[in-house]
């Protein structure tokens, strides 16, 4: 078919195209009884309607506005649109299109979000890729007061592996949640894990991209030597014992306690990512009331100022500068 006029300049090179039909092409189970339009993904074809497509995506609205030819191959009078996605993610858009409640209180499994997202950007399907989006910031955001509040458990994405997830706000460009989300990767896996093969739900393997196994292994680096330099008041008297503290010897057992338990991972000398934990309240019950105030205003502030550089830890600008593509 014609190539469109520049009427958007962001469906250049990503426009789908009318085209023939095998035979032996597989009918999917996503097959509208109404449907006016076949789109065609690798070997696996959909019957969809061209308003619901031409509604949701500006892309396949510019191509329908486009006179065809006459005299096209068809299926069940239908022409064909070929598009170069994989069939399993057009099945899982099309199931959020024609199901759009399904999900809505619900958490996201993973295996639609991603086609939500990638699908979405390609052809601004800008219902679908904004609520993706929306659910990676929620659950992994550019504010320390939104990080405070978010559940340890993912509540706006079904359980996934976090590396998948990383992976994905990387390839699409979900910049401002990238800092967060790479440093619970480190947080919750060695980098030896991260650096291998990494074994999936389904049993395949894969390994992460070279540029991202670079920038987390230089990142818990710098983790490493920033938490050791924010955190230095738990290693010496300058915070706790307070100097009006009356349980001195009590007090600098416990901060010793503290510091072992936040810096060692597993009983190990391996590092660990500790500097945006939170106050845990079991701590004042081990410190007197004095030390216990001291202890946690010090741990606020070099929390914060951990989540001020988390971004450069990345190879990434500051929070101010930050932005998604």
């Amino acid at each position: 078919m014609a190539e469109p006029g520049a009427k958007r300049k962001r469906t250049e090179g990503v426009l789908p195209t009318i085209s023939t039909v095998d035979a032996t092409l597989v009918r999917s189970q996503i097959w509208m009884p109404y449907g006016d339009i076949i789109l065609q993904a690798e070997s696996t074809l959909f019957r969809v309607n061209r308003d619901v497509l031409a509604q949701q995506s500006s892309v396949f609205c510019d191509m329908f506005s486009i006179p065809q030819p006459p005299n096209e191959p068809t299926v069940d009078g239908c022409p064909v649109v070929h598009v170069s996605d994989k069939a399993k993610d057009w099945k899982m858009l099309f199931g959020v299109l024609y199901n759009s409640f399904r999900y809505y209180n619900a958490a996201l499994p993973f295996n639609i979000l991603a086609p939500m997202l990638r699908l979405g950007r390609k052809y601004d399907f800008s219902a679908a890729k904004d609520n993706a989006v929306w659910r990676i910031r929620f659950e992994f955001p550019g504010k320390l007061e939104a990080w405070s509040g978010v559940s340890a458990e993912l509540t706006k994405i079904g359980p996934c592996q976090l590396t998948d997830l990383l992976c994905l706000t990387y390839e699409c460009g979900v910049t401002s949640s990238i800092p967060a989300l790479a440093f619970c990767c480190l947080r919750e896996q060695t980098l030896e894990y991260l650096l291998t093969e990494i074994q999936h739900d389904d049993g395949s393997r894969s390994t992460l991209p070279d540029h991202i196994r670079l920038t987390l292994a230089i990142a818990l680096e710098r983790i490493a030597s920033f938490q050791r330099a924010t955190f230095a008041w738990l290693e010496d008297a300058s915070v706790i014992p307070h100097h009006s503290c009356t349980t001195q010897m009590k007090c600098t057992n416990q901060r010793r306690t503290m510091h072992h338990d936040l810096t060692f991972l597993g009983g190990n000398e391996l590092v660990r990512c500790y500097g945006l934990d939170d106050w845990n309240d079991d701590w004042e019950d081990e410190f007197c009331v004095v030390c216990s105030g001291a202890g946690e205003t010090a741990f606020s502030k070099s929390r914060k100022m951990v989540w001020e550089a988390l971004p450069m830890f990345f190879g990434l600008p500051g929070w101010k500068d930050l932005k998604d593509d």
